[in-house]
């Protein structure tokens, strides 16, 4: 019975429970609509219609209507009536969900003498989600009453506010969530109750994707859609790929070049900056012809700086370097004057500076080029007449200091290891130590001692780093010769990168630090260092320093110029002496192991030489390996490749050599003789099959001119039986012989 009474009550509610769940509009709209309809449930209960109030309604007092919903300390048991509530609303809007057709459309009236805000609160209804239930309906006064705005608001402390604040937030969160419902429901047209026309057929237009929706290589190509020149682009590759074949004839090349032409001109300085379109730029600069490359020029001429720095557009300008005519090289290099010091530090400018500087600047313009970094003046003041720092210190003594100064003020951010790769810093470089005084160079060097292995490729650069050898103190030489460390091999066989390791052996007092951080690495790579040219003179130099057969003498004049640093304390020989005690057996134990390619080969004959007659220790074991190689049967006239060591064009000058180096071993009272090795490992009958060719006489000659007497009587004893046969000989070489022979 409470149940079905419970059931009457809900039946019976006025309509303002009505308006909780099917308001019609949103706020400021519902006095508009005049037409809502009503909505019937399934047991036909007919809610009773709104009666016309003449008189204004009673309104609640807000404090009351605050008081009743929303007191603190009420909230736990209203919510657990509330959510028995929420499920009996719930049946009941189940039922009323069912349009039915023959059911009546009720109006709304207003009264227009109540003014619109009462209006506005009897169409609109509690807000969905709110904490008004449809269910707790008191009695009628309290259902009609609404707020008055005529009365006076009371102050509420603070503290009430916040606890009026918290349902409010809750109930707009459950709004908006429900609204949201609503929306989706409404949009996928399965709203119940709601027949659309046309039935269930779903006549919404397909939405365009989303630019985050896409994958990545789409949103990408509708990014470049979207630009100026995307079609112009697209052609323009097709041609290119045409074009940069290698087997495009010289006539389809002019007629690809002329089509190419026509799209890029006009657009070239858009173009030139984007990675793909550059290249298509550069390749026109390459096979177009004269008149194509000056329009595309003179359309661009004006970006070259900006060009400079782009990662693509770089290429551009080294490609006018080398393809364009002598003006638009001048006028390219022209446009880094005052941006030298600024470009040279730029990742992507440095590059194309370095190569016009290096490859295609003439004197007067790569001294332009370096003024920049004597002072301000001299960036904006160019005299063509001085090409170099030496003219500007005669001529202007009294700037010696400013120079100087702005020359360290300037170098000191370009020492890092890209920047110091490039020969245009290299020579900034050499000039500043070449006119810095004492403190200046001591305080760059202090600076520079870890960095100059990337500068010593160059001419300029490895004077620099022989500056900061001979002028650095015993400190700044130990971290300059550690940062070799793991390239000694590449620096030994570099054109001017080996003369550092000579001026290291030169003035360097720890040899025990340059046996281990230099020597020992550079023995481990003996084979690769002595088949090189450079690096068999840094292994000459420490077999015999500054000898003229194998050292210049525009080097020597070089390396002298540490001789009087005054860091050095140790005597030059002693030096050398020690050094050489390091290298000397690892050397000897080399020619053991290679001695056949060693006295075969023209380039390593003077190593060899110079190892056998300089190195210390015992030579015996060196010495019989070339002579077991000697000792080998010989033929006179054998073609093959193959020569024997007698009749081979370096071959018979290493053992001429070799056998000359005898007389300083015996005015050196050494024992170990080449010739004496020599007779014990040949045996009868060779000295013979010697004599049957020119290069065999004149090495029997040599033997004879030792003057040792045993080996003297051993050849004439073998040569006794073919006196008569020598006469018959027509090259030189026998006659001398022979008439050696008689002498004896």
């Amino acid at each position: 019975m409470e149940s079905s009474k419970k059931s009457k009550k809900i039946g019976q509610a006025t309509p303002k429970k009505m308006n909780i769940s099917q308001r019609a509009e949103p706020e400021g709209n519902s006095v508009k609509k005049k037409n809502i309809p009503k909505i019937a449930s399934n047991n036909k209960v007919s809610t009773p219609k709104m009666k016309k109030s003449k008189t204004p309604m009673k309104s609640k007092s807000p404090k009351s209507t605050l008081d009743s919903s929303f007191d603190e300390t009420n909230m736990s048991k209203k919510k657990s009536k509330q959510n028995n509530k929420t499920k009996t609303s719930e049946k009941s809007k189940s039922n009323k969900s069912e349009v039915s057709k023959s059911s009546t459309k009720r109006k709304i009236e207003t009264n227009e003498s109540n003014g619109w805000e009462q209006a506005i609160e009897k169409a609109r209804g509690q807000p969905d989600g709110g904490t008004f239930s449809a269910v707790n309906v008191k009695s009628d006064d309290a259902e009609e009453s609404t707020w008055s705005p005529e009365k006076k608001k009371v102050k509420k402390s603070s503290v009430e506010e916040k606890k009026e604040k918290k349902p409010f937030k809750h109930a707009a969160k459950k709004f908006k969530k429900t609204g949201k419902e609503e929306s989706s429901k409404a949009g996928s047209g399965k709203e119940k109750g709601v027949k659309r026309k046309g039935g269930n057929a779903d006549t919404s237009e397909e939405k365009k994707p989303k630019l985050e929706e896409m994958k990545k290589k789409d949103r990408k190509l509708v990014r470049r859609q979207q630009k100026d020149n995307f079609e112009v682009s697209q052609k323009a590759k097709k041609i290119w790929e045409q074009l940069r074949r290698h087997n495009t004839t010289s006539e389809k090349r002019a007629e690809l070049s002329g089509e190419l032409f026509k799209l890029v001109k006009g657009s070239a300085n858009q173009m030139i900056f984007a990675h793909d379109t550059a290249r298509v730029v550069q390749c026109l600069m390459k096979y177009g012809s004269v008149e194509h490359r000056n329009f595309v020029f003179e359309e661009l001429k004006d970006d070259v700086v900006a060009m400079s720095k782009s990662k693509y557009s770089k290429f551009f300008v080294k490609k006018m370097l080398k393809h364009g005519t002598k003006a638009q090289r001048n006028h390219i290099l022209k446009c880094f004057y005052g941006h030298v010091k600024k470009l040279i530090r730029h990742a992507e400018a440095a590059e194309v500076v370095e190569y016009g500087y290096n490859d295609w600047a003439n004197a007067p313009q790569r001294a332009a080029l370096v003024e920049e970094f004597y002072g301000p003046s001299f960036a904006l003041f160019k005299t063509p007449e001085i090409k170099t720092l030496e003219q500007i210190m005669t001529s202007e003594p009294t700037k010696r200091e400013t120079i100087l100064s702005n020359m360290r003020d300037a170098l000191s951010p370009l020492i890092d290891k890209n920047i110091l790769a490039h020969s245009l810093v290299h020579r900034i470089f050499s000039e500043f130590f070449t006119y810095a005084n004492p403190k200046m160079r001591t305080e760059m060097i202090e600076n520079l001692r870890e960095s100059v292995v990337h500068m010593l490729h160059t001419r300029d650069g490895a004077r620099v780093t022989m500056q900061c050898i001979w002028h650095g103190t015993a400190k700044d030489r130990k971290v300059i010769i550690k940062s070799f460390k793991t390239h000694i091999e590449k620096i030994a066989k570099e054109e001017y990168g080996h003369l550092t390791l000579l001026a290291i052996f030169d003035v360097v007092d720890d040899t025990k630090l340059v046996s281990k951080a230099i020597l020992e690495e550079l023995i481990k790579s003996l084979n690769e260092v002595a088949a090189d040219a450079y690096g068999r003179k840094v292994l000459l130099y420490l077999l015999s320093p500054r000898h003229p057969q194998h050292c210049h003498s525009d080097i020597v004049k070089v390396l002298q110029q540490g001789d009087s640093n005054a860091s050095s304390k140790k005597d030059a020989t002693v030096r050398r002496s020690e050094l050489l005690d390091s290298v000397s057996k690892p050397l000897l134990q080399y020619i053991v192991d290679n001695a056949r390619s060693l006295v075969l080969n023209n380039s390593t004959l003077v190593i060899l030489s110079a190892i056998l007659t300089h190195a210390k220790g015992d030579h015996s074991s060196a010495l019989e390996a070339v002579a077991k190689i000697a000792a080998e049967p010989f033929k006179a006239g054998n073609l093959d490749e193959n020569f024997h060591i007698i009749e081979h064009p370096a071959g018979h000058l290493t053992m001429k050599r070799l056998i000359l180096n005898d007389k300083e071993r015996i005015k050196e009272d050494n024992n170990v003789l080449f010739s004496t090795i020599l007779m014990e490992q040949i045996g009868e009958g060779t000295l013979k099959s010697w004599s049957t060719c020119n290069r065999g006489c004149f090495t029997i000659i040599s033997l004879l001119d030792v003057g040792n007497k045993d080996v003297n009587e051993r050849i004439r004893l073998d040569l006794t039986a073919i006196r008569q046969s020598l006469t018959k000989l027509d090259f030189k070489g026998g006659q001398i012989l022979l008439k050696k022979l008689q002498d004896l």
